[in-house]
């Protein structure tokens, strides 16, 4: 890669990290879109997951009391099943497709989100529904938040139960999802290289995000879900059309 392809993609990964620790997801919705474009669609995707493992797990850590656990529990379980459904899209689908369907079910979750829609009262089947969603959108296109955002939201948990509890399941996605990567080969120099680059703008990143999200109260938290939604999903709709 070119020192300006270099550059660019410190300055991705930065305003990834910068969302994601505001917000408590967003990552792979900020930074898969801006890499595909500068290190190609596959390795966007290993980056990306790669360097979210280290904002999530600092989130995940230092929010740990308010996970809601037996939710997160059930959404793993859900995801182990969905991991390799993904992997096997990832590496046979046509993206284009893929693209166009993940925009319209995150534009849908939007749109039932934002009607108030109450969920707390549903069923564990729906937490491990979203999970495997989520599992199979990690390991085929990097940005598995749209399930767990439309599921935790929907059951009406705070800004730092939902924070805690989304980034233990980001978490434990990113490190089974690398492992597989690395097992299938897709961890190539260019990807390392790419990684290594970014570090600095993710810790500089992180760094304004957690200032930011101080001031981040339930009433903008919730316009904050619904506009990172509504951006990745005409992201994904727009890529998918331009091929």
């Amino acid at each position: 890669m070119s020192v300006a392809q270099l550059v660019a993609v410190a300055a991705v990964v930065a305003l990834a990290a910068t969302v994601q620790l505001t917000a408590g997801f967003g990552f792979g919705l900020a930074a898969v879109p801006g890499l595909a474009v500068i290190v190609g669609a596959h390795d966007a995707v290993v980056v990306a997951l790669a360097l979210a493992t280290i904002t999530n797990a600092y989130q995940a850590w230092t929010g740990r009391t308010s996970t809601v656990r037996p939710i997160c529990t059930r959404m793993l379980v859900g995801a182990a099943a969905g991991l390799p459904v993904g992997l096997a899209v990832f590496v046979a689908v046509d993206e284009r497709w893929l693209k166009a369907v993940i925009g319209v079910a995150v534009l849908a979750a939007v749109a039932i989100i934002a009607r108030g829609i109450d969920l707390r009262a549903a069923g564990p089947s729906l937490d491990v529904g979203s999970g495997v969603l989520a599992g199979a959108m990690t390991t085929s296109t990097g940005i598995n938040g749209p399930p767990l955002v439309f599921v935790l939201q929907a059951r009406h948990l705070s800004p730092e139960q939902f924070r805690s509890t989304i980034t233990t399941v980001f978490f434990t996605l990113d490190i089974a999802s690398v492992v597989l990567f690395a097992v299938n080969g897709d961890i190539t120099r260019s990807v390392l290289v790419a990684i290594l680059v970014a570090l600095p703008g993710q810790l500089a990143g992180a760094t304004l995000g957690n200032r930011l999200r101080r001031h981040v109260d339930a009433r903008r938290f919730r316009l904050l879900v619904l506009t990172l939604l509504s951006a990745a999903g005409t992201i994904a709709l727009v890529s998918a059309a331009a091929g």
